[in-house]
C-alpha cells in the first residue's frame, strides 16, 4: 500500500509528452497492450487498443472476424480505424502486431503512411531468444488468430523477420525489452519525452 502511493506520487511528476499521438507498434506478444495501460495510468492520455476497437464495433472476436471474413476483410477494418483514430488530438494506440502489412503479408502502404504521418511511433523490440519465449507462451492464447494453417514457433519468427523491417521504416524511436518487466519497459519509453 505503501509502495503504491510512493508510485503515485512520483507519477504525478511525470510531465505528458509533447508529441501527444503515440502508437505502440511490434510483433504480436512483445507487451505492447500492457505497456500501453502502463503508461494510460502514469500519462492519463486516452489509450485506444486497435483490436478492441474493431472488436467492439464488429461485436465479435476478431478470430471470429478472421474466421468468418477472412484476413483482407479485417485489414480493411483496420486501416479504417486506424484512420478514425489518426484524426484524435491526443491518443496513445496499441497497434496489432501486423498493422503493417495486408492480408497477403505484403507491406501496407496505406497504414504505414497514416501511422507515420500521424503518430510518434514506438518499435517495441526484443531479441529473438525472448521472442521465441514470449510466442511460446501465446501459442496457449486460443483468442488469437492463427496467421496460418500450420502455426509454429519458426513459422512465427518468419512472419516476425518479415514484418521487422517495416516496424523500423516507421518507428520514430525503438525500445529494446529483452531485458524489462512492465513498468520498466514503461519508463523507458517515459524517458524518451522527459
Amino acid at each position: 500500500m505503501a509502495r503504491q502511493k510512493r508510485r503515485q506520487r512520483k507519477e504525478r511528476h511525470i510531465p505528458q509528452p509533447k508529441k501527444p499521438r503515440i502508437a505502440l507498434i511490434g510483433f504480436r506478444g512483445i507487451g505492447k497492450s500492457a505497456i500501453a495501460r502502463r503508461l494510460n495510468e502514469i500519462w492519463h492520455i486516452p489509450l485506444v487498443s486497435l483490436d478492441e476497437k474493431i472488436e467492439a464495433q464488429e461485436g465479435k472476436r476478431i478470430d471470429a472476424l478472421v474466421s468468418e471474413r477472412g484476413w483482407s476483410a479485417f485489414r480493411d477494418l483496420e486501416f479504417d480505424a486506424l484512420k478514425e483514430v489518426s484524426q484524435m488530438e491526443r491518443v496513445l494506440l496499441d497497434c496489432g502486431g501486423g498493422i503493417v502489412e495486408e492480408a497477403d503479408g505484403l507491406r501496407s502502404a496505406r497504414k504505414l503512411e497514416l501511422l507515420k504521418a500521424n503518430f510518434f511511433c514506438v518499435y517495441i523490440a526484443s531479441n529473438e531468444e525472448k521472442m521465441r519465449l514470449r510466442l511460446e507462451r501465446l501459442q496457449q492464447n486460443s483468442s488469437r488468430p492463427s496467421l496460418s494453417q500450420n502455426e509454429t514457433i519458426d513459422s512465427l519468427m518468419e512472419v516476425f523477420r518479415r514484418r521487422e523491417p517495416l516496424y523500423l521504416e516507421i518507428a520514430s524511436s525503438v525500445v529494446d525489452v529483452s531485458d524489462t518487466n512492465i513498468s520498466e519497459s514503461a519508463e523507458r519509453i517515459i524517458q524518451l519525452f522527459k
